[in-house]
């Protein structure tokens, strides 16, 4: 039963960062793509409908986290308390950035919070992208399955460690190469004029930074943690997960050159999904890894046991279907294609 609940945990946070993904690499883009005003408008138009429905995920993933896992929320509560303050921060911000706008008429006010909308976006990226990676690479877990890291210390992967590193900054920027690329393909399938032919392009630049820091980041991830030559080795299939997500970004890259924008969209979505199930594969049956072996935390001592798991199952899946059948009308409803000269500014 842990491990069908790490499968639905794994999902739900792949579910959020495919999501709310690539309204965030829009949030960066719009300001990049778009050449004046009713470009950045029809960027945002794009969005508009779906980035706060998107950050549902965002808390549906922390609420299973907490039923099923709440030794693995305390820790990373704990141990990880300023990012996950950032976080909240950069939410807000964001938010503000993309509602206020339309009710201003100012210039200077409506560039400002367009810039606040950029940084924000592009800062929770990387946040994420770090926050992934530290989780992956392990933290300086005790004996009481607690943990704290300064945010920097000497930028190398061993002890003392912190937030941020090599591995961790690396795994930022390539979480940002991704979800920028993810959201040019969004934009790429949804508008049209100027800012289709802009998203194509960048698309493309995107797609190659991609897979040179998918091999990257592979690479540095084999190294990195040994868990993961563990678990290839004793459980070769698990090769089955980066093969495919390698594959998956081949064929976002195809279809866009055939211009099935939405598959090439598609299929970016899944080569995410892919990926992070690759990390949650390669150090199974832990969830946590500490830096002392001795001190892992696992699916089995952060759950509060089978028979929980199991009443826990019954209330989720109503849940879910019902947050299935939300997003299903959301995304139906949207318009097949966005043009800049809607009326529309919301």
């Amino acid at each position: 039963m842990e491990t069908v609940w790490l499968i639905l945990l794994v999902w739900m946070i792949a579910t959020y960062i495919v999501l709310d993904g690539f309204d965030l690499g829009v949030g960066v883009l719009h300001l990049l793509i778009a050449r004046d005003r009713p470009e950045q408008k029809q960027i945002l138009q794009s969005i508009a409908p779906v980035w706060d429905g998107n950050e549902v995920w965002l808390i549906a993933a922390g609420g299973t986290m907490m039923m099923a896992f709440p030794g693995f929320l305390s820790a990373m509560f704990s141990g990880f308390y300023l990012p996950l303050t950032m976080v909240v921060w950069l939410l807000i911000f964001r938010a503000i950035s993309i509602e206020l706008p339309h009710y201003l008429s100012d210039s200077l006010w409506i560039h400002f919070w367009n810039l606040m909308l950029f940084v924000a976006s592009g800062l929770l990226i990387v946040i994420l992208g770090a926050a992934m990676a530290n989780i992956y690479r392990g933290v300086p877990l005790d004996a009481n399955g607690s943990f704290f890291e300064p945010l920097w210390t000497n930028f190398r992967i061993g002890p003392p460690t912190g937030i941020l590193d090599w591995y961790t900054i690396l795994s930022g920027i390539t979480s940002a190469t991704f979800l920028l690329h993810h959201g040019a393909l969004w934009l790429s399938a949804k508008t049209d004029g100027r800012v289709l032919q802009h998203s194509r392009q960048a698309a493309t630049w995107l797609w190659w930074g991609s897979c040179s820091l998918t091999l990257v980041i592979y690479i540095a991830s084999w190294f990195v943690q040994p868990l993961t030559r563990t678990a290839f080795s004793e459980t070769p299939w698990k090769i089955i997960l980066p093969v495919m997500a390698v594959l998956s970004l081949f064929a976002s890259g195809y279809f866009r050159w055939s211009n099935k924008n939405m598959l090439a969209f598609l299929s970016s979505g899944l080569f995410i999904y892919l990926f992070i199930f690759t990390g949650a594969a390669a150090i199974y049956p832990n969830i946590l890894p500490g830096l002392n072996p001795d001190h892992h935390l696992t699916i089995y001592n952060t759950s509060p046991g089978p028979e929980k798991l199991t009443t826990t199952l019954y209330w989720w899946i109503p849940g879910i279907l019902l947050v299935g059948v939300y997003f299903t009308i959301l995304f139906r409803s949207l318009p097949a294609v966005i043009s800049a000269g809607s009326d529309d500014d919301h």
